[in-house]
């Protein structure tokens, strides 16, 4: 929602209500305009901060109208008041008594919190018209850091907005939603999402080799990227020169040797969704695999990095699931196997020509060898 106006009109009314200590109609009020703002909106940050700002024990009485409301509201709704329905009401209820309390009362309503964000675990992209990152957000607050499933769910959906097939949906909304890219700066958890096998292997890894491994990982490459830059190329050198350049090489031809296996841990689809999610890359993985070819290119020549690359590609041009596993990592493996040249590589470039029916994999090919 954009009208300012009204949001700073309900501000204002919040304040008078609050003022004469009318919490219980400051309640009524708050939920009604939470339901007309819209999901993405709901009290508003304006609206929230003047909450916030009002003393504890007020806060307290609020978030606590409001939780005794959450369990019982079939009973105290009506679709004239709010004009939505009980599911919808019970969603603002949760999200703003979650927030009003935020950094005073983080057991509040928890069970009832964690309960919606076990449920993003096993989803491949969150198609909720709610804001419920800020769930997540409440628990982060409380000291409570959600499973590493549920980061990987938000993850995929900041993704979503470059996603064929997702970009015009409400899950990619939600990835351009300020505050839940905000939450991915602040929420801890692996470098990797996990349940791939390749990832999974990785992680385990990582934990061995420590920092410089974790920070290898972590030096993804940029989403909208085609190539490797000057900057980014010269980081990667320290970062292998830290990990070690032999012991990175055979780490990562182990772990592009897992990259065509399907998820460990199956997610959840959509209708809206035409292919099978389990059978391609996660969106937020992926550009780490890019990364890690980009890198396999800048260590010295050994005769298993070419093998390794025209793997990769083959495993990220699989159309089982009814759609590439991954254009963009094949792309990746593509541009390592132009940057390490030489006759093993062109040849394996030219047999890849032959049967790449992608039309953008085959440009990509083409181009390279033309380089060449």
């Amino acid at each position: 929602m954009h009208n300012t106006q009204l949001l700073a009109e309900q501000a204002a009314q919040y304040r008078a209500l609050a003022e004469r200590g009318d919490l219980r109609e400051l309640s009524r009020v708050v939920m009604r305009a939470a339901c007309h703002n819209g999901s993405m909106t709901g009290v508003g940050s304006e609206g929230m901060k003047l909450l916030r700002a009002l003393p504890d024990d007020q806060r307290h009485e609020l978030a606590g109208i409001w939780a005794r409301w959450y369990a019982h509201v079939e009973g105290d709704w009506t679709a004239e008041e709010f004009r939505r329905d009980l599911g919808y009401l019970r969603a603002e209820l949760l999200l703003v008594a979650s927030g009003v309390v935020r950094d005073l009362d983080g057991d509040l309503l928890a069970a009832e919190r964690q309960e919606q964000l076990a449920a993003l675990s096993s989803q491949y992209v969150i198609w909720s018209s709610h804001r419920i990152w800020e769930l997540a957000d409440a628990e982060l607050a409380a000291g409570r850091v959600p499973q590493p499933a549920i980061l990987a769910a938000f993850r995929r959906t900041a993704a979503a907005t470059t996603l064929p097939g997702l970009r015009r949906t409400a899950a990619a909304a939600n990835g351009r939603e300020p505050g839940l890219r905000d939450l991915l700066t602040r929420f801890p958890g692996p470098v990797l999402n996990p349940g791939e096998p390749w990832a999974d292997q990785a992680l385990q890894e990582a934990a061995i080799g420590g920092e410089p491994w974790q920070r290898l990982l972590a030096h993804a490459a940029p989403a909208t990227a085609g190539a490797p830059s000057a900057t980014w190329e010269r980081s990667a050198l320290a970062l292998l020169e830290a990990a070690g350049p032999e012991a990175v090489r055979r780490g990562v031809l182990r772990w592009f040797g897992l990259a065509g296996l399907d998820r460990t841990v199956p997610l959840l689809s959509h209708p809206h969704l035409s292919y099978d999610v389990n059978r391609c890359h996660d969106p937020y993985n992926t550009h780490v695999l890019r990364g890690l070819a980009w890198s396999l290119s800048l260590l010295p020549p050994h005769p298993d990095t070419v093998p390794a690359l025209v793997g990769l590609v083959e495993a990220a041009l699989d159309n089982r699931s009814g759609h590439l596993r991954s254009p963009q990592v094949a792309e990746a493996g593509i541009v390592a196997l132009t940057r390490i040249g030489g006759q093993a590589a062109r040849a394996e470039l030219e047999t890849l020509s032959r049967q790449v029916e992608h039309q953008g994999i085959s440009r990509r090919i083409d181009k390279a060898l033309a380089a060449q």
